[in-house]
């Protein structure tokens, strides 16, 4: 479970600022539906969350939006989901 605000993303276990995050992978489990997502950031560490797919769209909407990234994402866009 995760919430963001102001561009924080906050977890049961951690905090981190979007802004610090260099790029987002995910995953999709198909058994589930759900995609295991890793943020990545500069140290070599990530950070790793169970979500929904409207989850994974907001996360990456809310990240690329001041990161200067033109994103979409869905059958249209080429991207696998």
């Amino acid at each position: 479970m995760f919430t963001i605000d102001n561009r924080m993303i906050h977890g049961t276990s951690f905090i981190i600022s979007l802004d610090s995050v260099e790029f987002i992978t995910w995953r999709l489990n198909e058994d589930t539906g759900d995609y295991w997502v890793k943020l990545h950031i500069p140290s070599g560490k990530e950070i790793r969350i169970k979500v929904s797919e409207e989850e994974l769209r907001n996360i990456a909407d809310v990240w690329a939006a001041t990161s200067n990234i033109y994103l979409k994402i869905g059958d249209n866009y080429g991207m696998d989901f």
